[in-house]
């Protein structure tokens, strides 16, 4: 891929892309917390299993 079909691409892009609205934004909000919170705890739940197998 040249630098042109690298600005043309760009171009188009900007061109396609848009705003998020406020809902989008809250669902992505939402999507994101529970992805913290998983990962929170499954990292919480691997801390116990090694305090219980190593003491």
């Amino acid at each position: 891929m040249g630098f042109r079909d690298f600005l043309r691409s760009t171009v188009v892009l900007f061109r396609v892309s848009r705003k998020p609205s406020r809902e989008e934004y809250f669902i992505l909000a939402r999507i994101v917390l529970i992805g913290v919170a998983l990962l929170g705890l499954i990292s919480m739940v691997i801390r116990f299993i090694f305090l219980a197998i190593l003491g």
